[in-house]
């Protein structure tokens, strides 16, 4: 028996754990591989500043009620590097389930307000309607304008399920809707279709994300349990190796 202490290189470096090493990288990369697959899936990315009856948005479709009683303005949205106003109006589906709609975008709060003054004195039928649009994300309450309760400064769902029922709690979807292009039509050509960002459209599907998690970690695993092994490997050798050769 050499009188050389065995280490963990010249253990790693014989032809079965040499082997052993490929095959883990091999594991280890299909594995990387998988969870690069799911990264992709977990997010979204669609087209910038699209909306319209050929985009390639991915469009929510429901059938709702719309509530014209309550309708908002909300402010500071750009457009085309113009700074708008979104006209926001609740419509609730047949589970009376909350769901907010900004129906365009307007240049001027004057129009704004017109318009919002025309839904307000809309007489409309009891029917569900067929509404599609693009799902984004709430954003962060901010405190109305005192002298304008009606004009926002965010379109926060939490604070506008309090406008829109002031007696008793209402449920609410979880995303309001961008009204798509060629979705319910209001008779105005003042109100323009919401130009869609792709920070916006951007999704995150956290099912996808934990499993690229997951499959990193696999991956991992597989290069660990190689020098998990060797290690194994080593720690046996040297507890054989006779005491006077150590």
């Amino acid at each position: 028996m050499s009188n050389k202490a065995p280490t963990f290189f010249r253990v790693a470096t014989r032809p079965k754990w040499i082997g052993a090493l490929l095959l883990s990288l091999l594991v280890a990369a299909i594995f990387a591989g998988l969870g690069q697959w799911q990264l992709d899936r977990a997010f979204t990315k669609d087209d910038p500043k699209t909306n319209s009856s050929s985009s390639s948005l991915a469009l929510v479709q429901k059938q709702l009620m719309l509530d014209s009683r309550n309708t908002y303005i909300v402010d500071r949205r750009m457009q085309n590097g113009i700074s708008g106003y979104w006209i926001l109006m609740n419509a609730k589906d047949a589970k009376q389930v909350s769901t907010t709609i900004a129906l365009g975008w307007v240049e001027k709060l004057e129009t704004a307000e017109k318009l919002r003054a025309g839904f307000l004195q809309l007489v409309q039928a009891q029917a569900f309607l067929p509404v599609a649009g693009y799902p984004l994300p709430p954003e962060g309450p901010e405190p109305a304008d005192s002298a304008k309760p009606y004009l926002l400064h965010s379109v926060s769902l939490a604070q506008l399920v309090n406008l829109y029922s002031l007696d008793a709690p209402i449920s609410s979807a979880s995303e309001y809707l961008a009204l798509s292009a060629g979705s319910v039509k209001f008779g105005s050509k003042d109100l323009k279709p919401i130009q869609v960002t792709f920070r916006d459209a951007e999704r995150i599907n956290w099912l996808s994300a934990f499993y690229f998690l997951e499959w990193t970690l696999f991956a991992g695993f597989a290069v660990f349990l190689w020098w998990r092994l060797v290690k194994d490997e080593l720690i046996r050798l040297t507890a054989e190796e006779p005491i006077d050769q150590r």
